[in-house]
């Protein structure tokens, strides 16, 4: 860890704690390399650090394997849709409501909420 990306943590902690300030950063930053992580660190007055977070740990990019679909979306579009075929066979589509008569506007309203106090 360099010191002048961390200067702001050395103006935080009293002058007297700074030499174990400095070695809870060495030890921080040597795991931060053995490791391959890192992690969200806070820090008190007496130059104590405190672990917050750890990231996750590297994935084995070995392990990655991508499987092609056998049917391509854009030869079968069906395949791609959630709406089951027999329900878009017969599926018309939804009138706007401004198309709607006024007579049958009521029947679209939420009934009235009985009275409690």
């Amino acid at each position: 860890m360099d010191l002048p990306a961390r200067a702001h943590l050395y103006a935080f902690v009293h002058p007297v704690c700074w030499p174990w300030l400095w070695f809870q950063l060495w030890r921080l930053g040597a795991w931060i390399q053995s490791n391959k992580r890192d992690v969200l660190f806070r820090v008190d007055r007496y130059g104590n650090l405190y672990v917050d977070f750890i990231s996750d740990a590297p994935r084995d990019p070995s392990r990655y394997t991508y499987e092609a679909p056998s049917v391509p979306a854009w030869a079968a579009p069906g395949l791609a849709s959630d709406m089951p075929e027999t329900l878009a066979a017969t599926a018309r589509p939804v009138r706007p409501g401004a198309v709607l008569p006024l007579r049958e506007l009521h029947l679209i309203s939420a009934p009235d909420v009985p009275d409690t106090s």
